[in-house]
């Protein structure tokens, strides 16, 4: 690898960093689309193109940097930057261990011969690899089979891979403290932006205030697929099968109401309605040939003039092409210019949510002003971007759109829109709960006397009691992101409410209880105004919209009462 040369200027330091960093994140982008969507390369090289830009993997640059976020740590872009090169400075250190730790976790297999699994062929299935159990545990019927397939997997993991976590999880700690950030908690507070403690308080609350109506229609939903006592039998093996992997003939309907074929038309029509322009953004995106692609996407973004109106485009794949990657993504290459937004669409009200979220993406990015930096338009936590995308996904918990853009009758819509909020709540208890534990999991974890041996039955009380399946103690070390990643999905969930509260109250009317928003080119000309300030920090969105607290959770509380009672 070469090495990057010597800047003796800060400023300009700085600059060439955000260089490099935007220049890179434009070639994986692009790397990656063409490997895993395209299929126009065999190969996806990172290697090749981390070395293309030494300064960002140069301990050197740490250290500076380093020193320049200690020396003013409000600063929002050094910060922005810090964060980004201490994730890649930890990420070196522990690269053998987290290679090895992922290599052993893609090759683990679980042993099922008993279970009477069976493939297409009709044969006994003998093993499974760990990675695709979760897909078996959301169509295996049979509650014990279900039970004992969760167990075996869990046993695999805690023999395998368990221990290989928490050295991972360890040596991290340790090198934080090692840098002077010993206390895990109070600097990702400052360095995300999260007020990590105040969510833990909110996550108390959430779980408390909506005990007694999501435990009385989890039951009775819990009771109608499996014949069970929801107190007493739900576990954490059922949770796939009976939220995602069963439905019921009402749903089935339902699902056959939203087939492939419809998906883009029906986002088409609902975004330029709002006057978000997506027939014209969204451009079709299938290439022959990387010479087609080149002249199509990469020469229109480097060549753009920038004195001319700004090129914003979202680059839509659709097509189904052999080992095309299933999950529906984004990748903003370029802001605005060039935003991928791939999808392979089968149908369904799970797809057609998916889409809709990462269109939510993709349309933040694509309206984002050109000229921002690239720290202020691209990086950040998450928790804003995701407010947008959640925006849009839950239109299929809005009646009004339900029944007036997607075609469904009245009944219809309201039984989709109670299934969707229950899962939603499902999913908001979930992540309520693993804030508190990660919070208890990191208090004084580089004090002396620290223990992980209690860590388990914390876990196991705190998620059992919010998602009312039963945990396992053991299931800890396979449910912890890094860096506290659950406070962004946690803090989008309030934060939309607000969103979606505001649009309502301000562009739609009082005989929908504000559900037609969607049909109002003044909400949408509202959206770009916030989107062209690119990933806003989420206390300014929230001030935007009048709440001035992110974590604020009386919107979501007031949406979910309504919409479930």
């Amino acid at each position: 690898m070469s090495t990057a040369p010597a800047i003796e200027n800060d400023s300009a330091f700085l600059q060439a960093l955000e260089e490099a960093f935007s220049s890179s994140n434009k070639d994986f982008a692009r790397a990656y689309y063409l490997f895993a969507t395209a299929k126009l390369a065999e190969t996806y090289n990172s290697q090749e193109i981390y070395a293309k830009y030494p300064i960002l993997s140069e301990e050197a640059t740490f250290h500076r940097l380093k020193r320049l976020y200690d020396q003013n740590p409000q600063h929002e872009e050094t910060k922005r930057l810090f964060t980004s090169v201490l994730g890649t400075y930890i990420g070196s250190q522990l690269a053998a261990l987290s290679d090895a730790f992922q290599n052993a976790k893609n090759q683990l297999k679980v042993h099922v011969a008993d279970l009477g699994l069976r493939n297409g062929n009709g044969e006994i299935i003998e093993s499974l690899l760990y990675e695709d159990v979760s897909e078996w545990l959301k169509k295996t019927a049979n509650k014990p089979t279900r039970q004992a397939l969760y167990d075996r997997m869990a046993q695999a993991y805690t023999e395998n891979l368990s221990g290989q976590f928490i050295e991972l999880f360890e040596k991290e700690n340790r090198l934080l403290a090692g840098l002077g950030y010993a206390n895990i908690i109070d600097f990702y507070s400052h360095t995300s932006g999260h007020d990590l403690k105040k969510l833990g308080e909110n996550g108390k609350k959430l779980v408390t205030e909506t005990q007694a109506l999501y435990t009385r229609l989890m039951g009775q939903h819990y009771h109608a697929v499996t014949g069970l006592d929801f107190a007493t039998e739900a576990t954490r093996a059922d949770i796939s099968y009976v939220l995602h992997g069963h439905a019921s003939p009402e749903m089935d309907a339902i699902n056959r109401q939203f087939p492939q074929s419809k998906l883009v038309p029906l986002a088409t029509q609902t975004f330029d309605g709002l006057g978000l322009n997506f027939s014209t953004i969204a451009q079709p995106a299938n290439f022959e040939n990387r010479s087609t692609y080149e002249q199509e996407v990469v020469q229109k973004t480097d060549q753009h003039d920038p004195s001319q109106p700004a090129l914003r485009r979202i680059l839509l794949d659709i097509a189904n092409r052999e080992g095309k990657r299933s999950r529906a993504y984004v990748y903003p290459a370029a802001v605005p210019a060039e935003i991928y937004l791939s999808v392979k669409p089968e149908g369904g009200l799970d797809d057609y949510s998916a889409f809709f979220h990462e269109s939510g993406h993709a349309q933040h990015f694509a309206y984002e002003k050109p000229e921002l930096s690239f720290a202020m338009a691209l990086m950040g936590n998450n928790t804003t971007t995701e407010t947008y995308a959640y925006l849009f996904q839950n239109l299929f918990m809005n009646a009004h759109w339900l029944t007036h853009m997607a075609g469904l009758p009245p009944e219809q819509a309201q039984l989709a829109v109670q299934r969707r909020a229950l899962e939603d709540l499902y999913m908001l208890r979930r992540y309520a709960s693993k804030m508190q534990f990660e919070l208890a999991l990191f208090e004084g974890v580089n004090e002396a006397g620290y223990t992980l041996s209690d860590k388990g039955g914390v876990y196991a009380g705190l998620l059992s009691l919010g998602c009312g399946f039963q945990y396992d103690a053991e299931g800890w070390t396979r449910d912890v992101d890094a860096g506290f990643y659950v406070a962004d999905y946690f803090t989008a969930w309030s934060l939309e409410a607000q969103l979606r509260e505001y649009l309502c109250q301000h562009f739609g009317t009082a005989k929908t209880n504000g559900e037609d928003w969607y049909a109002n080119p003044e909400a949408g000309a509202f959206l770009k105004a916030l989107w062209a300030d690119g990933n806003l920090p989420q206390q300014a969105l929230s001030a935007r919209l009048g709440y001035h607290d992110p974590t604020d959770l009386e919107p979501l509380l007031r949406f979910m009462n309504t919409h479930l009672q």
